[in-house]
């Protein structure tokens, strides 16, 4: 029991060293994205990437903060360095205020948000593009004090909603104007809409696929259903278009109970029934074998 019990200590010591290597070399690798900043170097572009590196980071505050100083030099490094001094655990927030009210362009609290509620979504622009370019908007927002903390989600949320083009197929199969009470967080809500949009464009992909020459389409078919026969077409169209070499998997997906079958081959206009399945046998014809 005493030799389980200290294997036990001795394993579970070892992943967590192992663990903290991993999350350290993950760490570097990431401090390495960050865009170095002296202060002459354009400031808006450098705050835009920084803060969104930071976001996607799932790590503690405080390696976030060692990040963004090794980012630093000159002037800018100046500036934490004196925060520092004031308050040593002095948080990435804080940090990045202090560089915008150094190095930003000289913008209040009512402009900033006036940019972010005057934001609408584009033509031909994805919600998700749209929703990540306000995210920046917001942000700056919060950095001039026009929004707290406290009310981005239900701020993003409420802005994504007005924002976004009149009865958007997005929005509307998320509920997103229903969740105003409990409004979603920026990575739930972008990682909702990325999923969304990925189902719609392989639902209007399977739609291209199966829309026959003349027009017809199963959402305008008023015939019997016939899942044998839609399969059929289907896996003729993917074979064509080679799309089975783009798409996971080495076809369409069946429908339930429909096996597959040799393609029906008989010409248009001749009766079921009247041509049967091929036939062939050996035959001579000059002193030559060939098939007939």
């Amino acid at each position: 029991n005493w030799a389980a019990a200290s294997a036990n200590d001795w394993a579970k010591a070892l992943g967590q060293i192992l663990e903290k290597v991993v999350l350290s070399q993950a760490m570097l690798n990431s401090c390495r994205e960050l865009r170095l900043f002296a202060g002459a170097e354009e400031f808006e572009p450098w705050l835009e990437h920084t803060t969104e590196m930071l976001q996607e980071w799932a790590v503690p505050d405080a390696e976030k903060r060692r990040c963004l100083i090794e980012s630093l030099s000159g002037p800018a490094l100046d500036v934490i360095r004196t925060l520092k001094l004031i308050d040593p655990g002095v948080s990435v927030k804080d940090c990045l205020e202090a560089l915008d009210h150094t190095f930003g362009s000289v913008e209040g609290p009512e402009d900033s948000y006036c940019k972010f509620l005057n934001s609408r979504q584009q033509i031909g622009e994805k919600i998700s593009a749209y929703i990540q370019r306000l995210e920046r908007l917001l942000q700056r927002a919060v950095m001039r004090g026009a929004v707290t903390a406290e009310q981005m989600d239900w701020t993003r949320l409420a802005q994504t909603v007005r924002g976004a083009q009149y009865q958007n197929p997005i929005l509307l199969h998320l509920r997103l104007r229903e969740r105003r009470e409990h409004p979603p967080s920026y990575s739930q809500l972008i990682k909702e809409v990325r999923e969304e949009e990925e189902r719609q464009a392989a639902s209007e992909f399977w739609e291209a696929q199966t829309l026959e020459p003349d027009g017809h389409s199963a959402g305008k078919c008023h015939n019997e259903e016939n899942p044998s026969l839609v399969y059929g077409k289907l896996r003729i169209s993917w074979e064509r278009s080679g799309s089975c070499q783009r798409v996971r998997g080495r076809g369409p997906p069946r429908p339930a109970g429909v096996e597959d079958s040799p393609r029906n081959d008989r010409p248009a206009g001749i009766p079921a029934g009247l041509i049967g399945p091929r036939a062939e046998v050996m035959v001579k014809i000059e002193g030559a074998e060939c098939k007939a």
